[in-house]
């Protein structure tokens, strides 16, 4: 059972309709928060004063910057992360989006071809990642300043591009657990991967948070999405197994355009 329900909402833009999001998001049956997609605090400021549930921001750059964080990130762009010192955050550990379109082809090539790169600047985001996520960084929560997200990948491989961090004093991990993302045919193979690597995950660290989905197409565009509000289910099932006592879903918004937004709340109350 989970004890907590966290949403991604990586554009706040499409919600049309915040007070309806807000109702649905209100029968859930524990604690709800959202992470939402910023480019500054001061975008932050406006979405929080859009709903009454605990918010927070996701800082993202521009598509020119690579728009997630790594080693591969400028110390320019890096630095913009200074700005929410302070402030309870995601933080997502990616490599550069890519300025092609996306498909599965495309993909499984471009994660072959960054084998061979290595980050110039991951020692410099590290540096930043821990000053804005210490002790003195001014965040009143009880219990983590910063959430970072990471793709269930080898360590070698994160390292190598500077998408892991080692977690230190406020920090907590969320590992990107998306079986949809490569379309319906692969997705069999992934969750069985998955359901080895949420379990062993949790039995070294049972803390550790997992993010499923996608309910909705994220930045690339053309990701593959639940086909239906069962498969939604078999990874609501596939995440409580393996012990984790939180879990996040992509997105809110993507929730919130499906003919029934409803049913997708009251699936998750399944698990709660």
């Amino acid at each position: 059972m989970f004890k907590k329900i966290v949403f991604w909402c990586e554009f706040p833009e499409q919600i049309k309709d915040w007070k309806e999001a807000e109702r649905l998001l209100k029968k859930i049956k524990v604690p709800v928060e959202i992470y939402t997609g910023v480019r500054s605090v001061k975008e932050y400021g406006k979405w929080k004063k859009k709903i009454k549930i605990f918010m927070y921001p996701w800082p993202l750059l521009s598509r020119k910057e690579g728009y997630w964080f790594s080693g591969f990130t400028s110390k320019k762009s890096i630095d913009k992360l200074k700005q929410y010192k302070g402030i309870k955050i995601k933080i997502d550990l990616e490599p550069p989006i890519p300025k092609w379109e996306y498909t599965t082809p495309k993909i499984i090539f471009y994660a072959i071809r960054k084998i061979f790169q290595k980050g110039e600047n991951n020692e410099y985001l590290k540096k930043v990642v821990y000053d804005v996520a210490g002790k003195g960084s001014g965040v009143v929560t009880k219990n983590v300043n910063m959430l970072i997200n990471e793709f269930p990948f080898a360590r070698w491989y994160l390292k190598n591009h500077g998408t892991f961090i080692e977690l230190e004093h406020g920090m907590a991990k969320n590992y990107m657990c998306y079986s949809t993302f490569a379309g319906s045919f692969l997705r069999p193979i992934i969750r069985l991967y998955l359901k080895i690597f949420t379990k062993l995950a949790v039995k070294k660290n049972p803390n550790v948070m997992f993010s499923i989905g996608l309910i909705g197409t994220g930045a690339l565009k053309t990701e593959g999405v639940y086909r239906n509000v069962t498969e939604f289910i078999s990874d609501l099932d596939m995440a409580e197994k393996s012990g984790c006592r939180e879990i996040a879903i992509y997105s809110l918004e993507g929730a919130l355009k499906r003919d029934n937004p409803k049913e997708w709340i009251e699936a998750i109350n399944e698990f709660v």
